[in-house]
């Protein structure tokens, strides 16, 4: 006991060391400290540039929303936004926006402001991640100060999710941001429940909104984010009471949990981890050899290894178990076969010398392909090690590349990786939101530009025409018949190999505080600390 309070105090001294002189300047009476297993970089707080660019707070606890919709369970919780309609075409959507709430400068928040932030994202493609411009909106328009209008050219429902997660910012501030790209905004001015308060490259910290429009929210004065550079190591200050939450990919949390009393999880299965396929690179452009490799691995060793049992090998298909039932129409198998594997590369051209390595199709060596992950993630670290060994058996050489999160995600996005471990880069309440972020064309781009979420850049057009199908009809026979039509071309073509179900990795200290979320209070869907579900979380947790 006493090592774990000499830790405490070593890490506020720390923390107070690296927020540098504004921690005098205040003094909160209650801190929640969350734990993140990355570096970050500059300080900036402009919630338009891509995540891996912007600090933590910035869409968790300044900026705000319309709507929050649960991944798990689809429900929709109010934030900006009170309230919306779609038409009988489903064309218009109507969204009815907050009265009375006030930016941190003191100014008031409009619908107007909502209009400019949706026109700001067409004005700057760019930043239009979510492609919402090329979903088929047409205009954003505030008809009146607490009414927003949102017309389509073509029908498309599930962009709802894209509009209800979309930052908003202050008119009165960011019409005159001609370049956004470059723009850090160090003086963020936003709606949410927190300002920022202090920064350095260990440790961040937001202070109470004291305007803040829920009143008695939050319950806490501050948040702090302290940096590690590794997964065990964020664990270990969960452990000891040094942080309180913690977004941490371990391997075990039963065995977490079973540490302590104060330790506690919950990781309810919203996406899927992925093994990505570079499909313009040389060999893995070749279908037959990227089939070949999806047979010669073992997810359930990948599954079993990487979280100890706590969460499962992938459906083939995609689908996670939550949405099998509506929309997985075939039984899709697993094609785990060494032998059929090995047989399948030498058919397709890829021979095996004397030593039992691959040989390209020009009789050359193959190379010795690496596998990118995040520097530091224990559960995709174990998962490139059951790949790399699985492929061995078969010839294949591979090697596991740690990169910190900006060369990670920049590598992918840029196509300058082999094979990569990562997440649907898009995720729903229908398997839609998945393929559509992983196949569509309109989130691709040239080798060595930046796509927003295709990135394995393969597309085909009968999922071009699937995806469309889809989010142009409301019939849910014919939305499964697309979602059919796209699960059987993905596996016939593997682009990427599913490995694991994904969860949000919630892991809590409970010592400090009450009202984390959980199966039976599942107000968020244990979301990201980064991301505008943890928000909810910010706002629920109570000191004891």
């Amino acid at each position: 006991m006493k090592s774990n309070v000499k830790t405490i105090i070593s890490l506020a001294l720390i923390v107070t060391a690296a927020l540098g002189s504004a921690a005098h300047a205040q003094n909160p009476k209650s801190t929640f400290t969350i734990v993140r297993s990355t570096q970050w970089g500059a300080e900036n707080y402009n919630p338009f540039v891509p995540g891996d660019q912007h600090l933590l707070p910035t869409n968790s606890a300044i900026y705000e929303s319309l709507f929050f919709v649960n991944s798990i369970n689809g429900r929709v919780t109010p934030v900006l936004g009170t309230k919306y309609a779609w038409s009988k075409d489903n064309k218009t959507l109507t969204v009815t926006t907050r009265p009375n709430v006030k930016w941190t400068d003191g100014q008031a928040f409009s619908a107007n402001d909502a209009a400019f932030s949706f026109n700001y994202l067409k004005a700057n493609p760019a930043l239009d991640t979510n492609g919402l411009w090329k979903g088929g909106l047409s205009a954003v328009k505030a008809t009146n100060p607490s009414t927003l209008v949102f017309t389509f050219s073509a029908a498309n429902t599930p962009m709802f999710q894209f509009i209800a997660n979309t930052p908003i910012v202050p008119q009165h501030l960011w019409k005159d941001v001609k370049d956004p790209s470059t723009f850090a905004n160090t003086k963020p001015v936003g709606t949410g429940p927190f300002v920022a308060d202090s920064y350095s490259q260990q440790a961040l910290r937001v202070l109470k909104n004291p305007n803040y429009w829920m009143p008695n929210q939050p319950y806490v004065d501050a948040l702090v984010w302290v940096a590690t550079s590794s997964n065990d190591a964020a664990q270990l200050k969960l452990l000891s009471g040094e942080a309180d939450f913690g977004y941490v990919g371990i391997s075990d949390p039963k065995a977490y949990a079973a540490k302590s009393k104060d330790a506690s999880y919950w990781w309810p299965t919203n996406n899927i981890n992925f093994l990505y396929f570079n499909t313009v690179k040389a060999p893995f452009n070749d279908v037959n050899f990227r089939k070949a490799v999806a047979a010669a691995i073992d997810t359930k060793e990948v599954a079993q290894k990487a979280y100890a049992g706590a969460v499962p090998a992938a459906n083939p298909a995609a689908i996670f178990p939550g949405q099998q039932k509506q929309w997985l129409t075939a039984a899709a198998k697993p094609t785990f076969d060494v032998a059929a594997a090995d047989k399948a590369l030498t058919a397709a051209g890829y021979k095996k010398d004397s030593s039992g390595n691959r040989l390209g199709k020009d009789g050359k060596a193959l190379p010795s392909f690496k596998i990118l992950v995040g520097a530091g993630w224990t559960d995709f670290i174990t998962m490139a090690q059951v790949i790399g060994n699985n492929l061995k058996k078969v010839g294949i050489n591979t090697s596991i590349d740690q990169q910190a999160w900006g060369s990670y995600s920049g590598g992918l996005q840029t196509g300058s990786y082999d094979m990569g471990i990562s997440w649907g880069w898009g995720n729903g309440s229908t398997p839609f939101y998945t393929f559509n972020a992983a196949f569509n064309p309109d989130f691709s781009a040239a080798v060595g530009k930046t796509a927003p979420s295709n990135l394995s850049r393969y597309t085909n057009p009968a999922i071009t025409s699937a995806l469309k199908t889809f989010r142009t009809t409301s019939d849910q026979a014919t939305q499964q018949k697309a979602i059919s039509t796209i699960v059987s071309t993905v596996m016939k073509d593997q682009p990427w190999v599913p490995l694991t179900d994904r969860v949000n990795f919630g892991l809590f200290n409970t010592s400090k505080f009450t009202g984390f979320p959980s199966a039976e209070n599942p107000y968020n869907d244990s979301s990201p600390d980064d991301t505008n579900g943890a928000r909810l979380l910010y706002l629920n947790v109570k000191p004891k």
